[in-house]
């Protein structure tokens, strides 16, 4: 597989949130942008196949939320429970898919 670091930028920050859910912060980028790097990610995962010494190979599905800084007073925490909820649109609408905050 190759490395994550060949679709983010070095100014990108990725970080486990807990579980199973990790955050990546794109400074700079607007929210078509980040949408499209979401969907290169997930595309990327989807193309992983693990062989096993036994039994079929592991497959990966990944389900993004996205979500944009779009007022000044806005912060970390609002932005990430913006991204939370898309995260479980796309979730609850058929996983393995990208889905952007309303």
């Amino acid at each position: 597989m190759q490395k994550l670091s060949d679709i983010l930028r070095t100014v990108d920050i990725i970080g486990r949130i807990g579980g199973e859910e990790f955050a990546v912060l794109l400074p700079g980028t607007d929210l078509q942008s980040a949408t499209e790097v979401a969907e290169r990610l997930r595309e990327r995962f989807a193309n992983v196949h693990v062989v096993l010494e036994t039994g079929p190979p592991l497959h990966f599905t990944v389900s993004i939320g996205v979500a944009a800084l779009k007022e000044k007073n806005t912060n970390l925490d609002i932005l990430l429970t913006q991204a939370d909820k898309a995260l479980y649109q796309a979730k609850e609408s058929g996983r393995n898919k990208v889905c952007i905050a309303g």
